[in-house]
């Protein structure tokens, strides 16, 4: 089966610019399975619980992840090395927006794609 990981940065830039990233990596991706770290789960609940207009963003992903079916898999440690660890082991894609990871991914010969202002999977 071909795996897609989404990453928190994806999911929280899409919202920003008004965009669903579950929705376009979908899209752009049909044969893939949509997955998500338990980890950003987390990450993104423990953002939900401020007043900032990000905290707004992070509870619109946690519904959208739950509307959209998306398996969230069992994820330990610290997420970047999670997502580094599994994509590699899985030969999985990574939707990320975090210039870092990508960096990392790259290094390590993992196909990575980011989520543009318009929505779009590049």
């Amino acid at each position: 089966m071909k795996i897609i990981i989404l990453d928190t940065s994806s999911i929280l830039f899409g919202l920003s610019n008004k965009t669903d990233a579950i929705q376009s990596v979908a899209e752009n991706f049909p044969e893939y399975s949509v997955e998500v770290p338990s980890g950003v789960v987390r990450e993104l609940t423990k953002i939900s619980g401020g007043k900032k207009k990000e905290s707004r963003q992070a509870k619109v992903a946690l519904a959208l992840i739950k509307s959209h079916g998306v398996k969230v898999v069992r994820s330990s440690g610290y997420v970047d090395s999670w997502i580094l660890d599994n994509a590699a082991k899985s030969k999985a894609i990574v939707c990320t927006n975090d210039i870092g990871l990508k960096r990392e991914l790259k290094a390590r010969g993992i196909m990575s794609v980011s989520l543009a202002i318009s929505g779009a999977v590049r």
